[in-house]
Parts: structure tokens; C-alpha cells; sequence
């Protein structure tokens, strides 16, 4: 079995510098936040969960010929992350997308009905589709409640700041590998 999600992975080194900025300091006022690693921001489109080995050339050539090729056509699309938020009192804190957020729910809907319909995965139905990434994870039992106060106002401080341009040029089938240190990423191509 594979742990995998489909996603569009964050390339500007300049926004990932910025984004680094902004969770080191969210980091000094809660040393127990995790961070995600600049190498591992990315666009979620799908989470899978566990698939089986057999199946992810499948949904590989999926991603390819109905989304790469046929949506993206070679193009790039880009978009501005600006503006922070936060899921689930404050345990995952994430930045916007911006921009035409039309094509992206287009390919959203593109993956969940081609891989329904070739492979028989189900739609993902209980969430609507809000585009943004995830920069770090804080569990309430690790939260130091002597400076969650200052935590939050750095977050409301950066409710309409720019970190930069996301620029999207193709969908990729990812494998996650979870350890001690946090997930390791890697791209899976067939």
C-alpha cells in the first residue's frame, strides 16, 4: 500500500523564503508548532489515503492525460498566496490562494470524476474545495497558553499580507511516508 494525495507543489523560492519568515516566527512564539518544510508546501487536490501499489500507474496516466494534458495544455496559471487563516482552533494554520480560483476547482472536479469514474474512487463530498496551504500544525495539547495570545495576533497580523506567487503548471500523484521528523514527500511518476 501507498500513502498518497494529489497536489501541486509550491516551486517559488521567494514565497517559500517568505512563508519560512512568517512560521519561524510563529515558531518562536510556539516552539511547539510544527512547521511544514519548505520542500513539502504544496496545493492539496485529493487525499487517498492508501492505495494500492497496483493502482497508482493508473491514476498517474489519470492525472496525466485528462488533467495535465487536456486542462493545463502546457500553460502556467498563477495565482497569489496572501492572507493567513486557521482551521480548527488554531491546530492547522494555513495561507489563502488568490486569484481565478475557478480553474483550480475545474481540475478539482476533473481528478474526483475521472478517478470515479475509471477506478471507482469515491468523490471527496464532505468539504467544499478552498484552495490554500497549510504551513504549520499546532495540537492544543502542545500549545503554551502563557503566549497563544500573541500567537493569534500574529496570525490576525497577516490576515492581508502577500507572500507571494504560486504558479501552477501540473497536478502530480505524491507518495507520503510518515516518520518521526514529520512526512517525507516524493513525487511518483510511471
Amino acid at each position: 500500500m501507498i500513502r498518497s494525495f494529489i497536489a501541486i507543489d509550491l516551486e517559488d523560492e521567494e514565497t517559500k523564503k517568505n512563508i519560512i519568515e512568517f512560521t519561524d516566527r510563529l515558531q518562536q512564539n510556539q516552539p511547539r508548532m510544527k512547521a511544514v518544510e519548505p520542500e513539502n508546501l504544496h496545493l492539496t487536490v485529493k487525499f487517498l489515503g492508501n492505495i494500492k501499489e497496483s493502482v497508482a500507474p493508473q491514476i498517474y496516466q489519470i492525472l496525466e492525460s485528462k488533467v495535465n494534458d487536456k486542462l493545463f495544455r502546457g500553460q502556467t496559471y498563477e495565482y497569489q498566496l496572501k492572507g493567513v487563516g486557521q482551521f480548527r482552533k488554531y491546530s492547522i494554520i494555513w495561507i489563502d490562494m488568490k486569484g481565478e480560483i475557478s480553474f483550480l476547482q475545474e481540475v478539482k472536479d476533473t481528478v474526483e470524476e475521472e478517478l470515479n469514474k475509471q477506478l471507482h474512487i469515491r468523490k471527496d463530498k464532505r468539504r467544499k474545495f478552498t484552495p490554500h496551504l497549510t504551513v504549520g500544525r499546532l495540537k492544543s495539547k502542545r500549545i503554551d497558553y502563557k503566549t497563544f495570545d500573541s500567537f493569534k495576533n500574529i496570525i490576525q497580523d497577516h490576515k492581508d499580507t502577500a507572500f507571494g506567487p504560486f504558479k501552477v503548471q501540473k497536478i502530480k500523484l505524491k507518495q507520503s511516508k510518515l516518520t518521526p521528523q514529520g512526512p517525507i514527500y516524493s513525487d511518483l511518476e510511471y
